[in-house]
């Protein structure tokens, strides 16, 4: 910690290079001015909001031709080239009103999105990035989010009483079959794609539109960015590694690149941990995206990304009373395509193609598992907007899947499956006088495997309750294909099913956003089976079945750019399942009763620095005790967890740098997840347990990055 402080001290020493001042006014198409508008450098932090009578003033460092950008809720943002040298410069600067967000009614049952201006904004890449404890990840800082849970030992997102698998990620409308890097029995994964790669978010917590499927409870929408705004080019160290990007802007297309090598050899030796490493994990990625603009409202979008991470262990298997050496290789391609434009003024087309391979080496104490999953998607739809307040969106698409693995363990065996999914979906919306909008939809699915169709009804609606308030719903009937591990041993399975029936109040006013949602999910045809990993006949059926009900509060003060920045979530949940092996229903070890979150976030914008902290709190969840004969009776102590993040940007020799702190767990709560129990009893017929704790009590990562 002392060598992270020094390194910061001399940093802030060296700031001292001649700096250019920008000032002016924001006023309003009226004359008026705007007072609390942001106005700011694109892809800098220099910047500030204007006083009570729209002047505005601050000093930068950069150089050149640089974007202005001035925004203020309710007006159109503006972009103002600039040439920046050494004389200081003084604008005035017109912006136009736009109308207010819910003076038209908008459906928004289930859904958080963070691009949609017409809905509540609730986070934006940066806000990814800065959210402490999130530690830059998609997936953490929507845990924060009304409605999900803490599951500190998994990584993933688990929503409203659903497993992680029930949570389906889609990248510009496409599907990522594997989201996640691969992860070790009882640590925590986190998923593949840095936020800032994203424009915009959509976290979909159920009722979702028709457009979507094959996810019985959430689906996560990653829309990427279109063209860069510049030439541009960062290099970061961190305490785990290196990362870099450079992109390529021309009149109508770029290209960018980023890569990384993360190696937590470091991180291991500086915070004890409870693992035995027998190898450090270790990362290597790249991405690489190109944009064109074709015309006046085309983009093609390319993406691709790959992934390589490494890591061995020797994990104490408490159940089974031995030691594991357990080795992991996994390389990870995802790419995929798109194109949006618009035909004549009426119709808008939408197509894109995408490809997924996963491969997966598993070594337990020398035997092996090698799992590769293959994916293919294509994807066409076209949206009318014929009439002013009715649009229609329909579209279809094919999903191919194809799994394989292999295992050497006591003999060699092929677990081999095929499956292609045709789907069609077809949703129109209609809004009557700005006070009710109506939505409905039909999605169909074919499986080729389980050769079933299914036909899924979707409706939602909403009415104006107010100038700022609005009063939504949604239902509709959700199917998933059973997981790899069911499917591998037999097809002679039906797809899952939840129906979703969800009712929302939104009021949201000036910087001040409230939601309440009550929801009911029930599921049915869930995966039952007598013994686990079991290729006998008969023994995975779809006889399972469960609910989750329960309510979530959402309060935010997003306030401009220099002030106070926090969200407070609460969920209650009650959820039961007849599933896998349980005899009889009961709560499943991922869900807690009660769960809160409060992220606080500001820049100090006379010291240049980033604040921010978190709070998570989650009440215990329940455990099987073979020494307890209710089923699932038991419960962890609660969770609790303080993060902190201090970000703060300064100028190395005319360039742009960012010194980031992150603490996770500043109080050092003893955090237990569940119990592991051996299998085999003592001589007093007693099960012994050893708990399942987070694998760092304590742990801080820093990063310096230079944007060059």
């Amino acid at each position: 910690m002392k060598i992270r402080l020094l390194i910061l001290a001399i940093l802030l020493s060296l700031c001292s290079r001649a700096q250019v001042k920008v000032s002016g006014t924001v006023v309003g198409s009226s004359g008026k001015p705007v007072a609390g508008a942001n106005v700011f450098i694109q892809g800098s932090y220099d910047g500030c909001t204007t006083d009570s009578l729209g002047q505005f003033q601050f000093k930068t460092r950069l150089t050149g031709q640089q974007i202005l950008v001035a925004s203020f809720v309710g007006f159109e943002a503006q972009n103002i080239k600039l040439n920046i040298r050494a004389d200081n410069l003084t604008l005035k600067i017109s912006l136009s009103e736009t109308e207010n967000e819910l003076n038209e009614v908008v459906i928004n049952a289930g859904t958080f999105e963070a691009s949609d201006q017409k809905k509540a904004v609730i986070l934006k890449p940066m806000d990814v990035a800065l959210t402490a404890g999130a530690n830059g990840d998609i997936f953490n800082a929507f845990s924060t989010l009304p409605g999900s849970e803490k599951v500190g030992e998994e990584g993933r997102l688990f929503v409203r009483g659903g497993e992680a698998n029930e949570t389906k990620t889609f990248m510009d409308g496409l599907l990522v079959s594997t989201p996640y890097y691969s992860k070790m029995p009882d640590l925590p994964t986190r998923g593949r794609f840095s936020p800032l790669l994203f424009n915009g978010s959509v976290f979909s917590t159920g009722g979702y539109s028709a457009e979507y499927g094959q996810a019985l409870s959430s689906i996560v929408a990653l829309n990427t960015v279109a063209l860069e705004p510049k030439n541009s080019a960062s290099f970061s160290l961190l305490t785990v590694g290196t990362q870099g990007s450079y992109a390529q802007r021309w009149n109508n297309t770029s290209l960018a690149f980023t890569g990384e090598l993360l190696h937590s050899g470091l991180t291991d030796k500086l915070f004890r941990q409870n693992v035995d490493w027998m190898k450090d994990p270790f990362n290597a990625g790249s991405t690489i995206m190109f944009r064109h603009k074709t015309g006046r409202t085309g983009m093609i979008k390319a993406f691709g990304s790959f992934n390589y991470n490494t890591s061995s262990l020797r994990y104490n298997n408490f159940q089974e009373s031995l030691l594991q050496d357990i080795l992991l290789k996994n390389n990870n391609v995802y790419v995929n395509t798109t194109y949006n434009g618009m035909r004549g003024e009426k119709w808008m087309i939408y197509s894109g193609v995408a490809g997924n391979i996963d491969t997966e080496n598993t070594s337990v104490n020398r035997d092996l598992i090698l799992t590769t999953k293959k994916t293919g998607q294509v994807k066409v739809s076209l949206t009318n907007f014929t009439a002013k307040q009715l649009t229609t969106k329909m579209g279809a698409g094919l999903i191919f899947y194809d799994y394989r693995q292999k295992i050497n363990m006591n003999g060699n065996y092929v677990l081999p499956f095929s499956n292609s999914l045709l789907f069609s979906f077809i949703e129109s919306e209609v809004k009557i006088a700005r006070l009710v909008a109506l939505r409905a939809g039909v999605r169909s699915e074919y499986n080729s495997l389980i050769k079933n169709l299914k036909i899924m009804p979707r409706l939602s609606a909403a009415v104006k309750t107010g100038k700022s308030s609005q009063l939504s719903m949604a239902f509709g009937e959700f199917y998933q294909n059973p997981e790899d591990d069911y499917l591998k041993f037999t097809s002679s399975l039906s797809p899952e099913k939840a129906t979703h029936s969800i009712l929302t109040y939104q009021y949201k006013e000036g910087s001040h956003t409230l939601r309440i949602e009550a929801y009911y999910k029930k599921y049915s045809n869930l995966i039952k089976y007598k013994e686990e990993y079991s290729p006998e006949r008969g023994n995975y059926t779809n006889n399972g079945s469960g609910y989750a009900r329960g309510i979530d509060i959402f309060w935010r003060n997003q306030q401009q750019l220099g002030k106070n920045d926090y969200w407070i979530t609460y969920s209650f949940i009650d959820s039961k399942r007849n599933y896998r092996d349980f005899p009889e229903a009961a709560t499943p070890y991922f869900v807690s009763k009660h769960n809160l979150s409060v992220v606080y976030k500001r820049f100090f914008m006379n010291i240049n620095s980033f604040v921010a902290a978190t709070y998570s709190f989650a009440s215990g969840r329940p455990y099987f005790n073979p020494n307890n004969p209710d089923f699932m009776a038991d419960r962890t102590k609660d969770y609790n967890d303080v993060s902190i993040g201090l970000t703060h940007i300064l100028y190395l020799f005319n360039t742009q740098t960012v010194v980031h702190l992150i603490v996770d767990n500043v109080f050092g709560f003893n955090n237990i997840y569940g119990y592991s129990y051996s299998n085999i009893p003592d001589s007093r017929g007693v099960y012994h347990s050893q708990p399942i704790t987070p694998s760092f009590k304590q742990m801080a990562v820093g990063l310096i990055s230079f944007q060059l």
